[in-house]
């Protein structure tokens, strides 16, 4: 059975994830959501786009499963940007710039040289920037 493109991804995602973590105990796969030590939930959406902007599109589907897993357990969704880094973005973060809708919507992530992401969505843009090193200490936060 071949890798899909989607698996490359997620793997360096998880990779820069578990690899910044002093005291990772579990990671589960519950589709389509990664559960790390039973108290954090990690969706991840990838790009395969080379440079800024990066585009990612969430399904009505998806955006319902999202707000009802995020009302169980804390998520951020990974926006995986090509080659470039990933994004990490809390569900609440999330929920103010693409609010739920009966359509597909795109969120998007900038970023210039060197500097942090922006995420935007339909609902605006993100008051502040991620840092790209959030998503390697995303574990670590949450240990504190």
């Amino acid at each position: 059975m071949g890798i899909q493109k989607q698996e490359f991804y997620e793997g360096a995602a998880l990779h820069q994830l578990i690899r910044g973590s002093s005291q990772l105990i579990s990671v589960l796969y519950s589709s389509p959501l990664f559960v790390f030590d039973g108290s954090l939930q990690v969706y991840l959406k990838y790009s395969t786009a080379k440079r800024s902007p990066w585009a990612f599109t969430f399904m009505p589907e998806e955006q319902i499963l999202l707000c009802q897993r995020a009302q169980e357990m804390s998520l951020v969704i990974g926006l995986v940007c090509g080659s470039d880094g990933v994004a990490a973005l809390p569900y609440d973060a999330y929920a103010r710039v693409a609010k739920i809708k009966s359509s597909a919507l795109r969120v998007s992530c900038k970023r210039n040289h060197r500097q942090h992401f922006e995420i935007g969505g339909p609902d605006g843009v993100l008051q502040g920037k991620v840092a790209p090193s959030d998503w390697g200490r995303l574990l670590e936060k949450r240990e504190r």
